[in-house]
C-alpha cells in the first residue's frame, strides 16, 4: 500500500498548499460574485452540498454528465424526501446566526435560487437562466480547475514531468 494521502501533502506542503488555496481563492471570489457576499456563498454551498447528497440517494451513476442531467430534472421538477434542510442546520454548518442565514436564504428566494417554506425547509429551486449558470458555468470551471489541481498532485506523487 502506499503512502497515505496526508502523510503525502505532510511530505510536500510547500510545493502544493499554494495551488490548493489559489483554487479556493477563485472559486470563492467566483461565488461572492455569483451569490452577492461570502455570506450569500457559505449558505449557497450548503443549500447546493444538500441537493446534491439527495441526488447522490436517487442514482447510482458516477459520472458529471449524469449527475447534471439529475440535477437539472430535480431542480425543475423536485422531489420528494425527509431530508430538510433547516435555517438551524445551515446555521451550524456555516456557523453564520440563524439571522443571517434567514436573510441570506430570503435573497436567495428574490434571486430565484431556492424556495423556503416551514414544512419543506430551504429547498434548491433555481430559475432555468441560474440553473444554467451553476450548472455548465459555475461548477463546470470547479470541475476543471479541481482537475488541474488533482493533476498536479497526481503529477508530484508519481514524479511526472509537465
Amino acid at each position: 500500500m502506499g503512502e497515505k494521502g496526508s502523510d503525502f501533502l505532510q511530505n510536500n506542503f510547500l510545493s502544493i498548499w499554494h495551488h490548493f488555496l489559489l483554487f479556493e481563492i477563485e472559486r470563492s471570489k467566483a461565488a461572492v460574485k455569483a451569490w452577492g457576499n461570502a455570506n450569500g456563498y457559505l449558505v449557497f454551498q450548503v443549500i447546493a452540498w444538500h441537493h446534491v447528497v439527495i441526488l447522490t440517494a436517487k442514482s447510482d451513476s458516477k459520472f458529471r454528465d449524469d449527475a447534471v442531467k439529475l440535477w437539472n430534472k430535480y431542480s425543475k421538477i423536485g422531489f420528494e424526501t425527509n431530508s430538510v434542510l433547516t435555517y438551524t442546520l445551515i446555521s451550524e454548518l456555516t456557523s453564520l446566526s440563524i439571522e443571517t442565514v434567514r436573510r441570506q436564504v430570503k435573497k436567495l428566494v428574490d434571486n430565484n435560487w431556492v424556495a423556503y417554506s416551514k414544512k419543506n425547509g430551504v429547498t434548491f429551486n433555481p430559475n432555468e437562466e441560474n440553473n444554467n449558470y451553476l450548472a455548465n458555468t459555475f461548477n463546470k470551471k470547479e470541475v476543471d480547475n479541481l482537475g488541474d489541481f488533482l493533476d498536479l498532485i497526481v503529477k508530484k506523487k508519481f514524479n511526472l514531468s509537465n
